[in-house]
């Protein structure tokens, strides 16, 4: 019976979690963007082996953080939170990567 009970409470909090958990991943996607470009405020690499570095270890965040968000939302049954998640952590690249394109035209 206790199972039942905290199965039914995740699925009520599903609405509220969708909305921080997309604030939050909103912010660290932008952040690992800027970080992937070398565009961090406070924080630019002035050699090659710097932006390679900050390449390297945001990639695996990214990723990691991804997949893992998605996977315990979904296990935890929380339909809105693994979309919100999703939409949050691909619209800062997209938007990223539009935005270089259209600077280059």
């Amino acid at each position: 019976m206790g199972g039942i009970r905290v199965w039914e409470s995740t699925r009520r909090r599903d609405k509220p979690t969708a909305v921080i958990i997309g604030a939050g991943n909103l912010l660290m996607s932008s952040v690992l963007c800027l970080m992937m470009i070398g565009a961090l405020p406070f924080h630019e690499p002035t050699t090659r082996e710097q932006e390679t570095a900050a390449q390297q270890t945001a990639i695996p965040i990214f990723g990691g953080w991804l997949a893992a968000g998605l996977v315990l939302s979904l296990v935890l049954g929380m339909r809105r939170t693994a979309l919100s998640h999703l939409t949050t952590m691909l619209v800062p690249p997209a938007a990223l990567i539009l935005l270089l394109i259209l600077l280059t035209l």
